[in-house]
């Protein structure tokens, strides 16, 4: 009796676990009541640019009303040649994708070993002659180039270098409403270092300025590091107006392996195992890690938790898309997850369609714009002659789509006599609306298939 009560129990706990865990996917504040409410839905572009000694940082407003249904914010660095964003880390968890430009990214998380060793001289580690002083160690590095997306935890540091002669642009969707953001939806950027610049204070409350170590006095400064006072006091950068990205005196040079050499995908128990030695990037541009390919219309590239997992710890993923001229996305939906949409490059026609059935989006979006799809909205997109590029951040690392027409689409999985009843047809007509669009998600337009 004891043991088949003791069973019963377990089944239940487990369920129990099982179904939280399920459910904690984007454990999220509600704080503004029919926040994903539209008549009309609008494009967005930055509302305040707060500028450095070498690049800037744009922000949009998080109080939009689209932002504000999606329970994000986004952010866009501009990194100048050969210039530094200097460590900094974000409350919630982010994706970050590498519109242009090439460098070097670091991570600073606690608990994590320094794994990266410079060994004075050419040869390798001795195994059984003299040891070697080492010349510097730290944690993990990693190129970065167009195309890249990088996962970020909440709380873990990351700086950027940019080692090329142009900008690097780097677009960055944080997820404010995410259950690891403990504090409340106003994003916030905290500086390991850098300073305020000698700008005027801008209207939105963030990125702040000063570094964590201003605020302490010098003493406990000097203490902690074991250091001199004048010292603690540069930590501080107390007399620095240069912001959070400043030029770099002269190239620096770091201990990085061949490319992806170290990295594996495993997922374990305890942060050694997830994200000290987890992949946290993936080059989503790679042509040869295309979803859907159409050699007139398009391609599209998915990121999600199933093909880089450390995104079930951030619980975004992204979609990168590029549409050749004439070239359509077919109406679709996203089940499960809002959608943020970031213009890379072209134009394009984009529609979307509220749960009532009117359009409240119905307008050409150009590169550097952000669009918001609410949850279930559905939406078609158009490309205008120039083609049409752009990255999607979707608040589900696991998001799946619903198609309104192609091979795949709900009215594919539809009886005919449904069809019939349903738009009021006859039978040749729910043939014709059933089964006319050969594709599945990439279509030309009829005007461009002429």
């Amino acid at each position: 009796m004891y043991k088949l009560l003791f069973c019963l129990l377990s089944v239940v706990s487990l369920t129990l676990l099982l179904s939280f865990h399920g459910g904690e996917a984007r454990q999220r504040e509600v704080p503004f009541q029919n926040a994903c409410h539209f008549s009309q839905i609008n494009s967005l572009a930055p509302a305040q640019a707060t500028k450095f000694e070498a690049g800037q940082m744009e922000v949009w407003d998080h109080m939009s009303p689209e932002l504000r249904c999606a329970g994000v914010t986004v952010a866009r660095i501009t990194l100048q040649a050969n210039s530094i964003f200097l460590p900094a880390f974000f409350s919630p968890p982010a994706l970050a994708y590498v519109v242009q430009g090439e460098g070097v990214m670091g991570t600073i998380a606690s608990g994590c070993p320094e794994t990266y060793e410079e060994i004075e001289g050419s040869s390798g580690r001795g195994g059984g002659g003299d040891r070697r002083p080492f010349e510097d160690m730290h944690q993990k590095l990693e190129n970065f180039r167009r195309g890249d997306v990088f996962a970020s935890l909440a709380g873990v540091s990351q700086w950027w270098y940019n080692r090329g002669d142009s900008d690097a642009v780097i677009v960055i969707v944080l997820d404010v409403t995410n259950r690891e953001n403990q504090l409340d939806q106003v994003p916030r950027m905290f500086q390991l270092a850098g300073s305020r610049t000698q700008e005027q204070q801008q209207p939105l409350t963030w990125p702040s300025g000063n570094n964590a170590l201003s605020g302490f006095d010098p003493n406990i400064i000097a203490e902690a590091f074991k250091i001199n006072i004048e010292t603690a006091k540069q930590l501080q950068n107390q007399k620095d107006n240069r912001g959070n990205i400043i030029r770099a005196n002269g190239p620096l040079h770091f201990v990085i392996p061949p490319r992806r050499e170290w990295q594996h995908d495993g997922i374990a128990n305890g942060i050694e195992e997830t994200y000290c030695t987890a992949k946290i990037h993936e080059n989503i541009d790679d042509p040869e890690r295309t979803d859907h390919f159409s050699t007139r219309a398009g391609r599209i590239s998915t990121l999600n938790s199933l093909n880089l997992r450390v995104l079930r710890l951030v619980r975004l993923n992204a979609l990168r898309g590029y549409l050749y001229s004439g070239g359509m996305v077919l109406p679709q939906w996203t089940a499960n997850a809002h959608t943020v949409l970031y213009v890379t490059g072209g134009e394009a026609k984009i529609q979307v369609v509220d749960d009532n059935g009117q359009s409240v989006f119905n307008e050409q979006v150009g590169q550097g714009q952000v669009l918001v799809i609410p949850q279930g909205f559905a939406v078609s997109k158009t490309a205008g002659e120039t083609g049409f590029e752009w990255i999607s951040f979707k608040t589900n690392d696991h998001a799946y789509i619903n198609t309104l027409s192609g091979q795949t689409s709900y009215l594919r999985a539809v009886p005919v006599d449904v069809i019939k009843a349903s738009y009021g047809v006859n039978e040749e007509e729910a043939k014709r609306i059933k089964f006319s669009q050969q594709e599945t998600l990439l279509a030309m337009t009829p005007s461009s298939s002429s």
